[in-house]
């Protein structure tokens, strides 16, 4: 299989790299500058006509998303054992955390990123941001609450959840340190040699 995958540092991209380190399945690396502009150019917009990041090439066929392209890589290779079975007790669990990162998990982190990082300061709602702190709490409650006994998600077995939820989780390192069980959890991802390749430049599987 033929995997070309369009990235950027500290974004999204992150899961299907991530993802492909941890199955040791050989990709391309495209680096595209995303905050620099490329990512609007037209030779990138006839990849992802939304300017954004990740998409991957597979195959010769553009897939984009980041959840999408983790859950069709995961689903494509069973033997790499990063989902449990379909029709399996842990199989809701698993898709449930999957959903759970976009459902729940990543929207108030990214309404406190538009309104104090990315809008134009004018465009800024402070109220926002506070709405979005206050929202955030109860989820890390339950997040920590959940992992107080378990090394990851589904307990002793890693799988491509512990990268949607975890990536996310690590974009707010700082709250993260108020909860034992999830700055622990966190710091498990952070020392997978998988985690450590994906985020050091150059890899493929290096």
């Amino acid at each position: 299989m033929d995997i070309k995958l369009y990235y950027t540092h500290n974004t999204r991209s992150l899961r299907p790299r991530w993802l492909l380190e941890e199955m040791q399945l050989p990709y391309q690396l495209q680096l595209i500058d995303l905050f620099g502009g490329e990512a609007n150019k037209p030779e990138y917009l006839r990849i992802n006509p939304h300017g954004a990041v990740p998409a991957a090439e597979i195959d010769g066929q553009v897939m984009l998303e980041s959840g999408a392209i983790c859950q069709w890589l995961t689903d494509s290779f069973p033997d790499k054992g990063m989902a449990p079975a379909h029709g399996s007790p842990e199989r809701m669990r698993y898709e449930q955390w999957m959903y759970y990162t976009f459902g729940t998990l990543e929207l108030p982190i990214w309404m406190v990123f538009l309104h104090s990082m990315i809008v134009p300061e004018e465009q800024r709602v402070p109220d926002i941001i506070a709405w979005a702190n206050e929202r955030n709490q109860p989820i890390l409650e339950r997040l920590d609450a959940e992992l107080k006994n378990c090394e990851y998600l589904l307990g002793e077995q890693f799988t491509s959840a512990d990268i949607m939820v975890g990536s996310t989780l690590l974009w707010q390192s700082e709250a993260v340190k108020s909860f034992p069980a999830l700055q622990g959890y966190c710091e498990r991802l952070q020392a997978r040699p998988a985690y450590q390749r994906a985020t050091t430049d150059p890899s493929p599987n290096a």
